[in-house]
């Protein structure tokens, strides 16, 4: 009992870790190659990571219908290409911190992405956060962490735009995401992201010609792909496996805290005052107790379950 509880804590506390440095290390390979390469060449990677895991393991991914793929591909349109899309453009203007800090607010834009279609009724309490978690990013925005006139507001409205690109994903996507395992959804996931990015990585390489990538850019790209985008993701699968999911998530609640001390301590950003006070409001409104049973609109079906984002 005492190794299993000591493997969670393990496979928790890398997770943690590495999804909080991946905004870190997307920022230092970012100063070296441009957001549509660095996206195409993890996610490519990442995929054949997955690959190679499915024939040492023995494991396949399930297997799909034609509709099914096809879903598959419009909801890539929406995470991972949408998120990743509008998050990597956003951190070449942003802070890493206050990218983390916003992105924190995934799960209250879920609620409001499902009231809004007719998903989901609000209760009064989930209400109260959604609208605590606003203020906390309009916090996060007024204030900047990077020197002023950099573009930094703008970084902070691609990150809005990530989260409400994931937000969509979940509410749309809930009952196929429900239907399948995590492991064929993230193989999907990352294979379409490589293929759709692909284009634009082509476009970006042509325009600027093939990146010079340094020992600390090369290492952090090495970090993004292993770490964050597969080993963080077996691990967090692991945990889920021992541990009930709402308490799971709520640790996550610790990302931006570990971003906002590797990026002060590696990228020498600073948060304001109001920033952090904004970011508090958003992991407190995130990790606030709801209701475990929405209230459901009439003839909508089932609630969308908020998903495990892999930064």
């Amino acid at each position: 009992m005492r190794n299993t509880t000591l493997a969670v804590t393990m496979a928790l506390a890398l997770t943690l870790v590495a999804w909080g440095l991946s905004y870190v290390w997307t920022k230092i390979v970012l100063a070296e190659m441009g957001p549509f390469t660095l996206v195409c060449i993890r996610f490519s990677l990442a995929t054949g990571l997955f690959g190679l895991a499915f024939v040492l393991t023995g494991r396949r991914p399930r297997r799909l219908s034609l509709a099914d793929h096809g879903r598959m591909l419009g909801l890539a349109v929406l995470q991972p290409v949408g998120h990743f899309a509008f998050e990597t453009c956003g951190l070449r203007l942003t802070g890493a911190s206050s990218a983390a800090l916003i992105v924190a607010a995934i799960p209250l834009a879920v609620m409001a992405v499902a009231a809004a279609s007719g998903r989901e009724r609000l209760t009064t309490g989930n209400l109260g956060r959604i609208l605590v978690s606003v203020v906390g990013v309009l916090c996060i925005m007024a204030g900047p962490t990077l020197a002023p006139g950099n573009g930094e507001l703008a970084g902070d409205l691609l990150m809005l735009g990530a989260v409400l690109s994931t937000a969509g994903y979940v509410v749309l996507g809930g009952g196929l995401t429900r239907r399948l395992d995590a492991l064929t959804v993230t193989f999907l996931q990352l294979a379409w992201g490589a293929v759709l990015f692909f284009p634009a990585c082509v476009w970006e390489l042509q325009a600027s010609g093939w990146p010079t990538v340094s020992a600390r850019g090369a290492f952090a790209l090495g970090a993004l792909t292993v770490l964050a985008s597969f080993a963080a993701f077996a691990c967090y699968n692991f945990v889920l496996s021992r541990m009930p999911a709402t308490r799971a998530a709520l640790w996550l609640n610790a990302v931006p805290v570990v971003t906002a001390v590797a990026a002060w301590a590696m990228l020498d950003e600073r948060l304001s005052l109001g920033q952090l006070l904004g970011g508090g409001l958003v992991v407190l409104a995130a990790a606030a107790p709801g209701r475990k049973k929405a209230v459901a609109a009439p003839k909508q079906g089932r609630e969308a379950e908020p998903a495990a984002i892999n930064p």
